[in-house]
């Protein structure tokens, strides 16, 4: 399969910085296409915030250079097959980014952290992980799906009954998390796996870039029906990249995009979130998948 990808952030209209990091790998190997997404939303103060997302986004980009070669060699000939494999990588990894922003605010005497959606796509299938409330959707011809589940405290009592989800929407707590990294020693991740759709295209985002659309609003403007051939000619142009750092885009930069490209509606999809008063950063990753030869 082939995998192309492109991202968007935006500080928005209210806040002082740009608190959102993302992060776009693309690689030929042995297997296939690999390809790594991640989108981490940091908190924690305006320095504190980009540096925790930061911190978590180049983390991963060092894995992805250094480690997942070798770790997709093993995982070939591995007994337990892709998702054991992978859910091990994770694990390490997501314990040793949250204990490094916990050691960097114990030794300079801040609080930071940040959640953290990340996509690792080889083959015929995907492994995510995932902290927070950043959120990762599957997004075809006929629907879309929200393939994480939020770790917020809304959530949890819509699902034990005692919110209902119109109620959820505007709670005042409707943005207090269960867990982000850095805040505590011990960080549970959901898992999740599946099998990649061909011609589907994933979404990753933080909160702000979602919170004002509707899953019908993401899928008519983000899905395969909007994001079409034609928009992805310019994107080949650039095979998988990082931003770790925080990506500020004004309004002159965003009509700098090319017209009639992705980047360009995942612009046009930002001003829409800001016009509708949404207060908070906003960032996306989309990948489309392919069958075929590069």
């Amino acid at each position: 399969m082939i995998f192309e990808a492109t991202g968007y952030s935006n500080v928005g209209q209210v806040r002082e910085s740009n608190q959102d990091s993302y992060l776009i790998k693309v690689a030929s190997t042995t297997m296939g296409d690999v390809a790594l997404l991640a989108v981490a939303d940091g908190m924690g103060g305006l320095e504190s915030g980009e540096l925790a997302s930061a911190t978590v986004i180049r983390m991963l980009s060092t894995w992805f250079d250094t480690k997942l070669p070798a770790a997709l060699e093993v995982m070939e000939t591995s007994v337990g097959g892709f998702e054991q494999f992978v859910d091990g990588q994770w694990n390490g990894l997501i314990q040793d980014m949250n204990m490094a922003l916990i050691r960097y605010g114990m030794a300079h005497h801040m609080n930071l952290g940040t959640t953290l959606t990340a996509m690792l796509a080889i083959g015929g299938r995907y492994s995510i992980v995932h902290v927070g409330d950043t959120r990762a959707y599957e997004i075809v011809v006929g629907g879309i799906t929200q393939l994480t589940q939020d770790q917020t405290f809304v959530r949890r009592e819509v699902e034990a009954g005692r919110l209902t989800p119109e109620e959820a929407i505007v709670h005042p707590r409707r943005n207090v998390l269960l867990q982000c990294l850095g805040s505590t020693k011990e960080v549970v991740p959901d898992l999740v796996h599946g099998n990649i759709t061909r011609d589907a295209i994933y979404l990753l985002c933080s909160d702000g870039f979602r919170h004002v659309l509707t899953e019908g609003e993401l899928r008519k403007r983000l899905g395969p029906a909007a994001l079409t051939e034609s928009l992805w000619h310019v994107e080949r142009m650039r095979p998988g990249f990082t931003q770790a750092d925080d990506v500020v885009l004004t309004r002159e930069e965003q009509e700098g995009f090319p017209q009639g490209s992705v980047s360009e509606q995942l612009a046009i999809t930002a001003q829409l979130v800001m016009d509708r008063k949404e207060q908070d950063n906003l960032t996306a990753v989309v990948m489309r998948v392919k069958q075929g030869d590069r």
